[in-house]
């Protein structure tokens, strides 16, 4: 019996599909523990870097949060470290945020995940934009401003948004609001 080469092609496609996706499920298979073990190590160099007086920490679970309280060198609490996600203008971005012990300020802000533009929305990682969240007073709620002139001083909880990526900066800032107001109603 001939077969026709519609028929041939198909088959051949499907067994290059198949083989094709076994292959890429063999290789996720065996790079699983990797990429854990760097997300694991990224997570916790993130812990340190917004708790920078900390030198150990706690994970603690309350009411469906995962908080990681930050400990000095005596075992005292420095501050309160947590991840925060939500949609930016490519994908999902994913933050670790931490606050001080009175839950007053921020203490810093890392991105953990993000595939914002490169040159735009990718400067949420950059430390110019990083370093305004240390220190900032977290009440009534952290804001934005676009364009603010330099000689124009900022309000006390505000940063100045990214130009040209306003929706990544308006994304960061909204997060970090969520995650605090989550993070104060389980611990006031």
């Amino acid at each position: 019996m001939k077969m026709s080469p519609a028929a041939k092609m198909v088959i051949v496609l499907t067994a290059v599909g198949v083989i094709s996706g076994w292959t890429l499920a063999m290789v996720y298979k065996g790079a699983a523990p990797k990429i854990e073990k760097q997300r694991l190590k990224t997570l916790k160099a993130a812990i340190f870097t917004v708790l920078p007086q900390a030198k150990s920490y706690r994970t603690e679970k309350k009411d469906g949060l995962v908080l990681y309280r930050g400990l000095d060198g005596e075992g005292k609490p420095v501050g309160i470290a947590f991840k925060v996600e939500g949609p930016g203008f490519q994908a999902k971005i994913y933050l670790m945020v931490g606050l001080d012990n009175r839950l007053e300020k921020l203490l810093g802000m890392q991105v953990l995940e993000s595939v914002e533009t490169p040159g735009l929305g990718g400067n949420i990682t950059t430390p110019e934009f990083k370093d305004q969240f240390k220190g900032l007073v977290i009440k009534p709620r952290i804001t934005y401003i676009k364009n603010r002139n330099p000689a124009t001083p900022k309000k006390p909880g505000q940063i100045d948004a990214i130009t040209g990526a306003t929706i990544s900066s308006k994304a960061v800032v909204d997060m970090i609001n969520k995650g605090i107001a989550k993070v104060l109603k389980v611990l006031q």
